[in-house]
């Protein structure tokens, strides 16, 4: 039951929720580590012929913002101007039950210009060591396509850890979950 969650308005309401007979779930602490580690984003957009866009994105967490570099030219970027609602999924996903996530939902604003291009450098330094921005085609890649910052609103937070569900840990304890391809 891989979709069961918790949902919450906020990361002040995010807690376990076994005791009401659901999952267990990311307590806030949790969430704040999740969203600070370097894993990627999975973007969701809406096209216009209402398909679903998803893509997978750098991140970087400002307060209860989730900022995205982009470039004005790309189908996620004309899909938010028509339509600035975003989902974005960040999660450590294992072998068996080993799932644990968030999925946030939320208005999105676009920052341009220096702010812009200071906030997609921090993002890149998160995933990129100096010495690979420094690279000529590497820089030349991130600089030309990343001139947007997507702002997403953490309007609405879902979280899940069925890692520390009685069968995430019977799967873990047993041995019995495949490993994931690499």
């Amino acid at each position: 039951m891989i979709g069961n969650c918790t949902r919450s308005k906020s990361l002040a309401n995010s807690s376990p929720n076994e005791a009401s007979g659901g999952p267990p779930s990311l307590n806030s602490t949790e969430i704040k580590k999740l969203l600070s580690m370097t894993l990627i984003a999975n973007l969701a957009t809406l096209d216009d012929d209402g398909g679903i866009h998803i893509v997978p994105m750098w991140f970087l967490r400002q307060g209860n913002k989730i900022c995205i570099p982009t470039s004005r030219h790309t189908r996620k970027y004309k899909n938010l101007r028509a339509r600035p609602r975003a989902s974005v999924m960040i999660d450590i996903s294992r072998a068996g039950l080993n799932l644990k996530g968030v999925l946030i939902r939320g208005r999105v604003e676009f920052v341009e210009g220096e702010e812009a291009h200071n906030i997609n450098r921090a993002i890149h330094l998160k995933y990129v060591t100096q010495e690979g921005l420094s690279d000529t085609d590497v820089a030349s890649y991130l600089s030309k396509g990343d001139d947007i910052t997507v702002m997403v609103h953490m309007d609405h937070l879902i979280n899940w850890n069925l890692a520390d569900s009685k069968a995430g840990k019977a799967l873990s304890a047993g041995g019995w979950s495949r490993p994931l391809d690499a």
